[in-house]
Parts: C-alpha cells; structure tokens; sequence
C-alpha cells in the first residue's frame, strides 16, 4: 500500500469519477484504476462499485475513508514541513470562504502570503457559511472564513468541532427603498415586516436563519429569492421589496435608491471569522496564512 493509492482512492470517491479524479490529480485515467485495483488486492476487501452514474463507494470503503483522508492528509504535511525547513518552498492552504471574507480580509492577506511565500497556492471554494463549515469538519478544507451570528450554529455539532477566530464585526440591516416608511421610522418592530414584499437570501445562508428569527409570528410575503448580495440590492433599488444585508459586503450601502433600518438586536451582531478544526496539527503554510489574517485584521 502506497500513499499515492490512497490519495488516488480519496479523490475518486470524492468526485464519484475515475475520470474526474484522474483530471483533478493530473494522471491518466488507466492509472487511476489500476492502483485502485491494487490497493483492493492488498486490502483484500473491495472498496469501489463501478456503474453508469460513476463509482460509489462499498460498505468497506466507508468504513476505511477516515483513515484514508487523514492518511491523504499527513502527507501533505509531512511533506510541506519538510519544505518549510527550508523557508515554505512548498504549501496549499484548501480555503473555504463566504463572499463577505473575498470582498473584504481575504485579497490583502493573499497578496501579502504569496508575497512572502510566492510558491504557496490556494485551492479555494466560495459559499455560505454551512457549506464552507461542513467542509472544514470533514478535513476537506484546511480553514474556513464564515460569517457569524450570536447563539447560530453553523452546521451540527460545529461549535465543539470548530474553533473560531473572530476578525471582523458588523451588524445586519434592512435595505429598504429610499423614501420607505420604514426609513422614517424612530424605532423598528418585526410587525411592521407584515404584508411587505420581501426579497429572501439562499435558505442555507446565515441572512436565511436571521429572517425566521426576524419575522417569528410574523406572516411573510416573500417575492423574490436569490443567494447573491448584489442582486438583491438592485431589486430593493427597482422597488421590488425589502432585503436583509450584511455591513461587511461592500454591496451593503446606502444612497443610489437604497436606504439601511438597522436591526435593534444583540443577535444581529455579525462577524467574520476563521475556523479551523480544534486539536489538530496546521501545516506551516495554514499556520502562515492564519498569522496574516490576524494582523491583516487589526488594520480594517
């Protein structure tokens, strides 16, 4: 059993394709199969399905996969500390991240890594804040920036799993149209959401578990539904309804046809942070890009 049939293994069950896999890995598909087969030989198990969807794994291959992705993973340690003995010739940060971390922490602390550490590279995945945590549970991702609430958790189990950094802090409001009642009001209640037409964000984003605490016993009309900031903005713009944004997008501003209701709740303080698994060893380039996002932080 070699480390290269393991890593061969991992990234065909991961993608459901030899093909894939091989693509992903830069080898030839033949290949792939092969060392597969030979690590079943030497197991003496069978570990892949092969059908018209693609591969699947066994029984045995599900019970082994935990093993094999920590596998996988010490020896790309393994093998970025012995280049970082020599100044981190060598190094992959697997970075999950929401929008919020792109427009804001995340292009300063690039450039200045890769600036020190020209060899480092990023493999980066964007979405919210349950997707990029679910990949850092799993040990797909080395590191995640998310997007906090007080009292949310992102995915089950995340706050005894994770451990998180906060960097950066703002606050959830309401876009409204310029010239909305809601505007001129002194103070704002929830009631007051009843019968607008409302502009929803992805069910899975944190913004989507701010409106069901928002509108609790209250009847929404929801008009429009779309994961992206931006466009939710221009809809507000055109008049279309009403929208929950986050201070730390840069899309969040007022003027130009919008105007911002803040949300009197402690719960709608909002921040971005970094997670990491909790006792786990960090290679010398995750370790790097963490220190960056701390001292990059202290500068917004």
């Amino acid at each position: 059993m070699r480390f290269a049939q393991l890593r061969y293994l991992e990234a065909a069950l991961r993608t459901g394709s030899f093909r894939q896999a091989a693509k992903e890995l830069g080898i030839s598909q033949p290949t792939i199969t092969n060392q597969v087969q030979r690590l079943e030989e030497d197991l003496g198990v069978i570990l892949v399905t092969r059908g018209a969807k693609g591969v699947r794994p066994t029984y045995a291959a599900e019970r082994i996969l935990p093993h094999v992705v920590a596998a996988v993973q010490a020896e790309r340690m393994l093998r970025e500390e012995a280049s970082a003995i020599g100044g981190l010739k060598l190094g992959t940060v697997r970075l999950g991240t929401v929008p919020a971390g792109s427009q804001t922490i995340l292009p300063g602390v690039v450039k200045r890594l890769l600036t020190e550490f020209p060899n480092v590279r990023f493999e980066v995945d964007e979405g919210p804040s349950k997707m990029v945590a679910r990949g850092v549970i799993a040990g797909n991702l080395d590191v995640g920036l998310v997007t906090r609430l007080p009292g949310i958790e992102m995915a089950p189990g995340a706050d005894a799993l994770l451990h998180h950094i906060d960097l950066l802090a703002g606050r959830l409001v309401l876009a409204v149209p310029e010239g909305h009642r809601l505007a001129e009001q002194d103070e704002f209640n929830p009631a007051d959401l009843e019968g607008e037409a409302l502009i929803f964000p992805a069910e899975s984003s944190i913004l989507g578990q701010a409106w069901e605490r928002l509108l609790d016993g209250v009847e929404a009309k929801v008009v429009f539904t779309t994961p992206n900031a931006e466009a939710s903005q221009s809809m507000v713009r055109a008049g279309v309804g009403i929208c929950m944004a986050n201070t730390l997008l840069d899309s969040t501003v007022s003027g130009n046809g919008v105007s911002l209701v803040p949300l009197p709740y402690e719960w709608a303080h909002v921040s971005t942070s970094a997670i990491v698994r909790k006792d786990e060893a960090r290679s010398s380039a995750v370790q790097a890009f963490l220190r960056l996002l701390k001292e990059t932080a202290k500068t917004l």
